[in-house]
């Protein structure tokens, strides 16, 4: 256990130096990592930092050019404890879970939630980069880069290229040796696919939308990344970006489970 928390704390410096997060995202970060060894064990945990790590490696490439369109993550890209939580609570819980019941039923729920994190995050930030204009989910038509529920080519390759290195990592790792390979794959896939599926539903319907009129552009926050006020004009104002990432790793970890009963 000295190790796994010396592990955690030279993350967490890493976090800080590299700005990778915002100390309030170190703090719930270190928790959520804590549970997880605890809980899950060391397998778990290194697909938890596998997640994490790709992540942040790709929310800083190309940061300047998503800045320039007015979508990079604020702050150069440090995430707050909110993506922390909105992206690794339903993973921790999942965790806690396993901890508590035991016999690696919550395996597939855990695979399925960071598989759906990561491919969220992925076609999110690769997604941007797309070089036409993507199109809105529930109706496909053409729209803004950067509006909740927009999808592209670039992002749907990211959704199943990053949850396919989700799977692929959860078997080399032998993370639940009883799962064959081909099931564990199959298991990150579908549920990455399913869950980041349903976080662009969300963002396209239920999600708060708000409009900066000084840059004449979209914004998921009220106070757009330029530091002016924008107005709200869609979805629900309490379910923000973050509340559709809980919701829709959540989602994907209970698909994720339910494959693992009905897959050989």
């Amino acid at each position: 256990m000295l190790l796994e928390l010396l592990i955690l704390v030279v993350l967490s410096w890493i976090s800080l130096k590299f700005r990778f997060l915002e100390p309030s995202g170190v703090a719930s970060a270190f928790i959520i990592g804590l549970i997880v060894i605890v809980f899950g064990g060391l397998g778990w945990f290194l697909l938890l930092l596998s997640f994490y790590l790709i992540s942040s490696l790709f929310t800083k490439y190309k940061y300047d050019f998503k800045r320039a369109l007015g979508f990079a993550e604020a702050k150069g890209g440090a995430r707050s404890w909110r993506n922390v939580i909105g992206n690794g609570g339903a993973a921790a819980l999942f965790a806690l879970g396993e901890g508590i019941f035991g016999g690696g039923m919550f395996f597939a729920a855990f695979l399925g939630s960071i598989s759906t994190a990561i491919s969220d995050t992925l076609a999110t930030e690769i997604g941007l980069l797309y070089p036409g204009k993507p199109r809105l989910i529930t109706n496909f038509k053409i729209v803004e880069p950067g509006v909740s529920g927009a999808i592209s080519p670039y992002g749907e390759i990211a959704i199943i290229l990053s949850s396919l290195l989700m799977g692929v990592s959860a078997a080399i790792f032998s993370v639940e040796p009883e799962f064959s390979f081909i099931k564990v794959v199959c298991i990150a896939v579908l549920s990455g696919f399913i869950g980041s599926t349903i976080d662009s539903l969300l963002g396209a319907t239920l999600q708060a939308g708000y409009w900066c009129d000084k840059c004449n552009s979209f914004s998921e926050d009220p106070i757009h990344n330029c530091g002016c006020e924008a107005r709200f004009f869609k979805g629900v104002r309490f379910i923000n970006n973050h509340v559709v990432n809980f919701a829709s790793t959540l989602i994907g970890g209970f698909v994720g489970l339910l494959l693992s009963l009905i897959l050989p």
